[in-house]
Order: structure tokens, then C-alpha cells, then sequence
């Protein structure tokens, strides 16, 4: 998978829920390999467009479509091609960090400097690789997550308000992260205007205001 960045149209997509509507009239583009940045304050319906941008959703009305290269990709395809991270993601709470990176490397694919001792590495818990999942604290739960998703071979990253639960030094890393991880793939971000979550994009795209 590695070396193919996913390109994304997004046409005219409402998504409703019963008879609300989260969002409507959405359209935007990200080519292959671009960075883009969704903002929108809390409730806007930023999460929803991403979870549709993931193919985790279908849309109400209008369409998404993907293609990695000149290859067309169909919703049920999407989710083995990228990774994904939000707030609070469930991570497996009975496993060891170094067994919950392994188990990840046996579902999705590594890019292949990510072994397991790189990883823990990578999320700053090099000491931690016994430790159970559930007796870390949310900020080294953050960190767990975000590189896991870095580390997989996939061809675009999604990531939901990823700095929840860092202080000021996990931002910093995070920051890092971005500029050594992405390694050309996709990325898009969703945020409630935080910069630093958004380092360097290159598209912002933002939800209107209340």
C-alpha cells in the first residue's frame, strides 16, 4: 500500500440522523497526498463528515468517492486503506502496550520500519511495554493511539481533535510526529481551531458558524 496517497470528492453530502440533519451541502476535494483541515466549533457535524470521509458512514444525501492513484475505490474498501484515530478511542483495556501493538501489526499492515520496539518507541513508552492499556493515563493513551495509526502502511490518515489529553509536551510531540509520520500519505484533520493540531496544512476547510 505504500506509495499511493487516497484522493477524495465529497459532492453536495448531508447526513441525517432520524429527522435531524448533522450536516448538509458539503463539498470539497482532497487530492492525493494533500493535507486538509476541517473546523468547526463542538456539534457542527465535523466528526460526522470525517466518519463519511473514512467510509465508516453513509451519506443521506450526495456522495463521497475515493481513488488512490487512477484506481477507484468503493466505500467498503476505504477503511483497509487508511487509519483513524479520534478522542477516547477504544483501545483494547486488557492488553499490554507491546501485546496491543502486536495484535495491531497481526490486523493492519506496518510500514516497514514500524516494528514493534519502533513503535513503542514512537509513543514514548519504550518503559511501559508491560503495562496494561487500562493503567495508563489518558495522555499516554493518546499518544499509544496516534502511533499506532502513523505506523500503519495505509494511504491516508484521519484524525479527530488529536491532541485531546496532551499537555504541552505531548503537543510538541505531536507536532513531530506530523512532520516525520506522514511520510506523503493523505492526511485530514478535524479541529475546533486549534493550530496545533493542523501543523502546516495546506487546505482548511471550515463549518459555518451557529
Amino acid at each position: 500500500m505504500s506509495g499511493s496517497a487516497l484522493g477524495i470528492a465529497v459532492d453536495v453530502v448531508g447526513k441525517r440522523h432520524g429527522r435531524v440533519w448533522v450536516l448538509r451541502k458539503v463539498s470539497l476535494t482532497l487530492e492525493p497526498g494533500d493535507t486538509l483541515a476541517i473546523l468547526g466549533a463542538n456539534g457542527s457535524g465535523k466528526s460526522s463528515l470525517l466518519r463519511l470521509m473514512c467510509g465508516f458512514d453513509r451519506p443521506s444525501e450526495g456522495a463521497v468517492t475515493w481513488r488512490t492513484g487512477t484506481q477507484a475505490l468503493d466505500a467498503m474498501q476505504v477503511p483497509m486503506n487508511i487509519a483513524y484515530c479520534a478522542p477516547d478511542q477504544a483501545l483494547l483495556a486488557d492488553l499490554t502496550v507491546g501485546e496491543h501493538i502486536q495484535l495491531h501489526q497481526k490486523l493492519r499492515p506496518a510500514l516497514p520500519e514500524s516494528d514493534v520496539h519502533t513503535v513503542l518507541e514512537l509513543s514514548l513508552l519504550a518503559a511501559k511495554g508491560h503495562v496494561r492499556v487500562r493503567d495508563l493515563s489518558s495522555g499516554m493513551r493518546q499518544r499509544l493511539a496516534l502511533a499506532l495509526a502513523f505506523s500503519t502502511d495505509c494511504a491516508a490518515l484521519f484524525l479527530d481533535e488529536p491532541t485531546s489529553h496532551l499537555d504541552r509536551a505531548g503537543k510538541s510531540w505531536y507536532a513531530e510526529l506530523v512532520s516525520s509520520w506522514q511520510k506523503g500519505r493523505s492526511l485530514v484533520v478535524a479541529s475546533n481551531h486549534d493550530p496545533g493540531e493542523y501543523p502546516g496544512v495546506k487546505t482548511v476547510w471550515e463549518f459555518p458558524a451557529f
